[in-house]
This record gives C-alpha cells, sequence and structure tokens, in this order.
C-alpha cells in the first residue's frame, strides 16, 4: 500500500513538472533613450521557477541599487530591469533576460533573444576637411580649383548611432562616397568638380540624427572656386602705323582667381624679354615690328597665349644691287642687274636707264633687269628705284648708279640708207658706231679704193672719225666729197673692225644733174604768172562782193521810205478808195 502511495505521488509530480514548465510572456525589445533618463526593459515570466539573471554583451550584470533594480520576480514571475541614469559607456549594448531552471532537472532555463539599448547621443564636433586646405570651419572660405577632382571630408565624432550625412551645393544633392563609421568617427567624402559659376556658392554637409531636436545640423562652408587665368587684348593704333610718327597701345587684359599677373613678350625673342601688361609703343620704330603674345599666370595655372601683330611701315630703305657698281659684258651675251630694298609695304622696283643728261629710259619694272642680247645701246648708267605708298603717298629710294660696260666687236648704231648729192656740190656720208676697244680699223671703200680714216684722195674724198659726243665707245664715221660728179653715184661701204670682230655698213650715193639758168628762169616766169592771175581774180571777186553789198543797202533805204510814205499818205490812199466805189464802167462802144 505504502509503495503504492509513493508511485503515485511521482506520477503527480512529473505531470504537474511537464505542465507547469516556465516560459517568456515577453521579452526585451530594442529602445533608444537619452543619456541622463531611466528606461525599464520588460521581462515577464509564466510559472517561473528559476531566478532572473541579465547580461549585457554576452556579460552577467549584477544588481545594484539605484542603478539596476529587478521588478518582483518571486510573485509575479516579472524580471523587468529598470536602468536608472542611462550612461552611453556603461548602459549601450545588447541586452538579455535569462532566467534559472526550475530544477537542475527540468532543463527549462530561459535566455531572450539580444535586445539593442541604445543610448542616443548627437555628435559632438562636425569638421570639414580638405588634403589642401586642411580643416574648414563653418562659414569659412573653402577653396576649391577649377574642373579639377576636388577630395572633401565631412567627419562627425563621438554620436551614438551613427548619424547620416549628405552634401547639397544650393538646391543640388551631390552623390559622396559610401558612408563609414570607424568607432567613434563617422565620415562621408565629396569628390567632385567644381565650375567657375559654382563660386560663392554654399557647400552643405548635412548631418542627420535623431537626437537633433530640428533632427538635423549644417556645416556650411562658401566656395571660392581658383581659375586659371584667361586673357584678352586690348589695341589702340593712329591710323597710319608708320615708323617714327604712328603709335600703337596694347593692353594684357586677364580674368583669373586669384588675380593673376599679364605679361607681354615678343615672339621669336631669344632673350625672352617681358613686358608690362600695358605695352605703349610712341612713336612706334620699325623694329618693334613683330607678334606679341600676352599671357598671364597665377597660382592655379597659365592661360592660354593671345597675340596680336604689329605691322610698321616704313619707306623702302638700304637699296643693295647685284654687282654693286659696274659689269662688264661682251656684246650679245646676257646679264642680270639685281635689285633688293626694305621697306613695309614690300616696295616695287624700277630699274632707269640713263642715255644723257636730261634723258632717261625706264628698263624693268621688277626686282631683276635682265639684258638679253647685250649691244652698245645698252651700255651706260642704271639705277634701280624702289618704291612704295604709306597713307596714300608715295615714298621712294634710288640706289647708286650702276655701269654696264660692253666690249666686243664693232657695231653700226646708226646708219643713212640712202644720200642725194647735187652734181658740182660737196656731200658728207655718216655712219655711227660703238666699239671697245677702239677699232684698230676703220676704212671707207668704193671702186676699188680703200681709204683709212683720216685720209685724203684726189682732193676731193677725205675720210674723218669722231667720238660721239653723247655716247661712250661710240663714233662717227664721216666721208666727204668735194665736187660731186655723176661718176661719183655708186654704194659706199663703211668697214669697221677690232680684235673681236668687224662690221660693215653702204651707204648709197645719188648724183643728180643741176638745173638750167633758163630752166630756173622759165620757171620763175610761170610761177610770177600764177600769182598774177590769182591776184586779180582776188581783185574782181573783192569788188562784186562790194557792188552786191551797195545794192542790198539801197534796197533797204527805198523800203524803209516806202513804209514811211505809206504813213503819211493813208488819208489820200483811203480817198481814192472811198471815190472809186462810185467808178461806174463806161458803157462798151457802140462805134463801128
Amino acid at each position: 500500500m505504502r509503495y503504492c502511495g509513493y508511485l503515485v505521488t511521482v506520477i503527480l509530480f512529473i505531470i504537474k513538472g511537464s505542465v507547469c514548465q516556465q516560459e517568456f510572456l515577453s521579452s526585451p525589445s530594442a529602445v533608444v533613450v537619452s543619456p541622463g533618463s531611466n528606461t525599464t526593459l520588460s521581462c515577464l515570466v509564466e510559472n517561473m521557477g528559476g531566478e532572473c539573471r541579465w547580461q549585457k554583451d554576452g556579460k552577467p550584470v549584477g544588481i545594484y541599487p539605484g542603478k539596476y533594480t529587478l521588478a518582483k520576480p518571486d510573485t509575479e514571475g516579472d524580471c523587468s530591469l529598470t536602468i536608472f541614469s542611462v550612461d552611453l559607456k556603461l548602459d549601450d549594448g545588447e541586452w538579455e533576460c535569462q532566467v534559472t531552471s526550475t530544477s537542475f532537472q527540468s532543463q527549462d532555463a530561459l535566455a531572450s533573444s539580444p535586445a539593442k539599448l541604445t543610448v542616443q547621443v548627437p555628435p559632438s564636433t562636425i569638421t570639414l576637411k580638405t588634403a589642401s586646405q586642411g580643416t574648414v570651419e563653418d562659414q569659412m572660405m573653402l577653396r576649391v580649383a577649377e574642373d579639377q577632382l576636388e577630395t572633401i571630408t565631412c567627419m562627425t565624432s563621438h554620436s551614438n548611432p551613427a548619424p547620416t550625412i549628405s552634401w547639397q551645393m544650393g538646391d543640388q544633392v551631390l552623390p559622396s562616397t559610401k558612408q563609414t563609421t570607424t568607432g567613434e568617427r563617422t565620415e562621408a567624402i565629396l569628390t567632385h568638380s567644381f565650375a567657375r559659376s559654382s563660386s560663392g556658392q554654399e557647400l552643405q554637409c548635412v548631418v542627420s540624427h535623431a537626437a537633433y531636436p530640428s533632427g538635423e545640423r549644417v556645416v556650411t562652408a562658401i566656395l571660392d572656386v581658383l581659375y586659371k587665368p584667361t586673357v584678352s587684348i586690348a589695341r589702340v593704333d593712329t591710323p597710319v602705323l608708320e615708323d617714327g610718327v604712328g603709335s600703337v597701345t596694347l593692353t594684357c587684359n586677364s580674368q583669373a582667381n586669384p588675380p593673376a599677373r599679364a605679361s607681354w613678350h615678343k615672339m621669336g625673342d631669344k632673350e625672352g624679354k617681358k613686358y608690362p601688361e600695358e605695352l605703349q609703343m610712341n612713336p612706334v620704330r620699325r623694329e618693334q615690328a613683330g607678334v606679341y603674345i600676352c599671357q598671364a599666370e597665377n597660382s592655379v595655372g597659365r592661360s592660354e597665349p593671345e597675340q596680336t601683330e604689329v605691322v610698321v611701315l616704313y619707306a623702302p630703305m638700304m637699296v643693295v644691287t647685284q654687282p654693286k657698281d659696274k659689269v662688264e659684258v661682251m656684246a650679245h651675251n646676257r646679264t642680270v642687274l639685281t635689285c633688293q630694298a626694305e621697306g613695309n609695304p614690300a616696295p616695287k622696283y624700277q630699274w632707269i636707264q640713263t642715255l644723257s643728261a636730261s634723258t632717261e629710259r625706264t628698263r624693268s619694272y621688277t626686282a631683276n633687269l635682265v639684258v638679253e642680247d647685250v649691244g652698245y645701246g645698252d651700255q651706260g648708267e642704271y639705277r634701280c628705284v624702289a618704291i612704295n605708298r604709306i597713307g596714300g603717298e608715295r615714298r621712294e629710294v634710288e640706289s647708286e648708279p650702276v655701269k654696264i660696260e660692253v666690249t666686243g666687236a664693232p657695231q653700226v648704231v646708226k646708219q643713212v640708207g640712202e644720200v642725194v648729192g647735187i652734181h658740182g656740190s660737196d656731200v658728207r656720208l655718216e655712219a655711227e658706231f660703238c666699239s671697245d676697244p677702239v677699232p684698230s680699223e676703220s676704212t671707207w671703200e668704193w671702186g676699188g679704193v680703200v681709204l683709212p680714216m683720216g685720209s685724203e684722195v684726189d682732193g676731193r674724198y677725205k675720210a674723218e672719225l669722231v667720238s660721239h659726243p653723247n655716247k661712250e665707245d661710240c663714233y662717227i664715221s664721216r666721208l666727204t666729197v668735194k665736187r660731186l660728179g655723176l661718176e661719183d653715184s655708186r654704194k659706199y661701204i663703211l668697214n669697221v673692225e677690232n680684235k673681236h670682230g668687224k662690221d660693215m655698213v653702204p651707204v648709197l650715193l645719188t648724183v643728180k644733174d643741176s638745173v638750167s639758168m633758163a630752166s630756173v628762169i622759165s620757171v620763175v616766169l610761170v610761177l610770177l604768172l600764177i600769182l598774177l592771175i590769182l591776184i586779180i581774180s582776188l581783185l574782181i571777186a573783192y569788188n562784186k562782193q562790194k557792188l552786191c553789198f551797195k545794192g542790198a543797202e539801197a534796197a533797204k533805204k527805198a523800203s524803209s521810205q516806202e513804209h514811211h510814205g505809206y504813213i503819211q499818205g493813208a488819208s489820200k490812199l483811203s480817198l481814192i478808195s472811198e471815190n472809186s466805189d462810185h467808178v461806174r464802167p463806161f458803157p462798151p462802144s457802140t462805134k463801128v
């Protein structure tokens, strides 16, 4: 009987144990609190038979009156934990509610899921930093370079939980790299390229945190966008930029941040000399002509160059000829005279040959004078004239004379093909020729006779050679024939020769018989008779014209008198007219 009672007791105990096993009615949940406040982590247990325990971040927490207290777990199964004066360092973390087993055999110990207790603390500091400028305080100027990627960091510290950081410029939200939190520091990095137009705008780091009364705090930097200079040229010229007369002012203007230093330099200047931003040339000199380059530089960089050309006008000068003073040319060859001068505008050229003291001839309108088949007529002095125009005015300069000296065989330059002489008179045959050197032989030849210069024959024929009065190396050869006879009509040949060759020219002499005295008298009488007839005809014509004139005067006078008489006899004519109305014709005669 006793055994049966014991068995019943055991069975009832097992049933009671299995039916009354402890379990959570509620477990702690995450909570966010402010520092210094009190909070309770709820933990209710049904059929509680064990003891309440709490741990934080995996470590047990003791119950300390005034800091950590439990509700009434023994009577009501309430294991809730009240934390007084919440502290970030002490209380922030993962909390678990635990209940020990009812007995060592029941194995019904309880452990809740971790519940995050967050002690909410806003960031203690917000800082902007750049690699170039370092820390940027709120409302400070932030210097960035135009069109360059800038890295700007917004950092917060000592906040719980980590804040949310965003970037904003004006109304534009800027993307940033992923936000990171390390320990008590949270940062967001902005990588952005700023345009010049962004200068003066506000770049804002917006930190959002629930602990802030307004939900967020903003740190602002004023953008100062630095950019390299751009330049422009202002130029003032006189109407005509002439050497020693005109003037020019060049101004190199720059736009930059920070302000730049502008300067000029001349292209091709080996010394690399620099001029101030305002370059004045007054008066301008021709050596100042060239291309001037305007550039500016600041801490960001150097501007792209702008350039302008200064063109200085000046009259021709420094005329150089080739050959310099003279050239010797063989006849029938070719020679070239060249001329070069400085001037702006580029000069045009003329080659002028001096023929005599008062006569000139333009031989070329180019810098090069090409003389083909040179003859003695090309011999003489030449001048090169360089010409340009400045402001509508002609400017010119002449070279020193260049002399062409022609050597070669003699050359006849002027001749008379035919000469007519009167029988019994004297006549002179002439021909001009040039020769350098002086002809070694010069003769007139006719009918087997050869007459050297300076010689006479038969007292009637004389040969002479004289130098030409105006032409160098030229001569006039004369053959004088006295008391012409009809037998002198023939061809006379001038022969000229020197060491280079010879030339000849024929002159035809025609002798005509003289006219007899009777013929002359007859001609004179006929002319006188014709003259007399002409005079008589003129006198007759004059008298007729005079008579006609007198008749015209008489007719005019008679007409005038008739008109006058009509006026005085008007009444008489009227009377006659009236009486005529009563006149009756006589009857026809009846007489037979």
